[in-house]
């Protein structure tokens, strides 16, 4: 499929990163565009109007509030799960249970609650595309920090595999997309000049990937009708499956 023109798209934390390449390379492609965000208004509207997109506060954490976004929306075509909180902003006080259930209920209940909703629509229109963000942490050992964020993306491959199987009479397909690291202006915030080199180190070509070469990845994934239940790594090597 190369023609999305026309097609709606939902994509959630869709305001920076990652989410906002998704949403200017889709919204470029003629996309209806509905960039949810949960914090960060100013600049979620900002983006949204420079591309033509509706932004829309939702927490994903909520039922009601997702069963109520996507009532607003109708019937979505394609959804990009990759909201998430992340793990280098735990507030100091919250205790190691409070932040394990604050990770899970965005990065792994949020994700689900959106398919679900997602789901029915698209079975309505027989239709649809599901591409679930995950990462490169779904594989490696957790240090403390990342733990309850790996433990999420790891689970989110089994949450796209269920989703797959579920669509699949109803030419729906579910897949998820695993980067490693992306060259976001969060990058420079999260990491000194000392540490962001150690980390390519890591990486066989010797360097991370731009946010808007991910979501181009992403995108010819939905592109096929005969890729489901799967995961692509795009990681520069750091990762290779057996």
């Amino acid at each position: 499929m190369d023609d999305f023109n026309g097609k709606t798209v939902l994509v959630t934390g869709g305001s920076r990163g990652l989410g906002e390449a998704f949403c200017r390379e889709f919204a470029r492609m003629g996309c209806k565009v509905i960039l949810n965000y949960a914090h960060g208004k100013d600049v979620a509207e900002a983006v949204a109007s420079e591309i033509g997109a509706l932004a829309y506060s939702c927490d994903i954490s909520d039922e009601k509030a997702v069963e109520k976004m996507f009532q607003d929306a109708g019937p979505v075509d394609i959804l990009v799960n990759n909201a998430r909180i992340d793990p280098y902003k735990r507030p100091a006080d919250a205790t190691d249970g409070e932040w394990w259930d604050q990770v899970m209920s965005v990065n792994l209940k949020g994700a689900y609650l959106c398919g679900k909703f997602a789901l029915e629509g698209m079975k309505k229109k027989n239709w649809g595309r599901m591409l679930h963000i995950s990462s490169i942490w779904a594989y490696q050992k957790p240090n403390e920090r990342m733990l309850s964020y790996a433990a999420a993306k790891s689970a989110m491959h089994a949450l796209s595999r269920g989703f797959a199987a579920i669509g699949a009479p109803y030419n729906i397909t579910s897949n998820v997309l695993a980067p490693g690291l992306i060259m976001t202006k969060l990058v420079s915030e999260r990491l000194t000049g000392e540490a962001l080199e150690r980390e390519i180190a890591t990486i066989p070509l010797g360097h991370g990937e731009s946010p808007q070469e991910i979501a181009l990845a992403g995108i010819n994934m939905i592109r096929s009708s005969f890729i489901t239940g799967e995961v692509l790594d795009i990681n520069g090597g750091a990762f290779m499956r057996p």
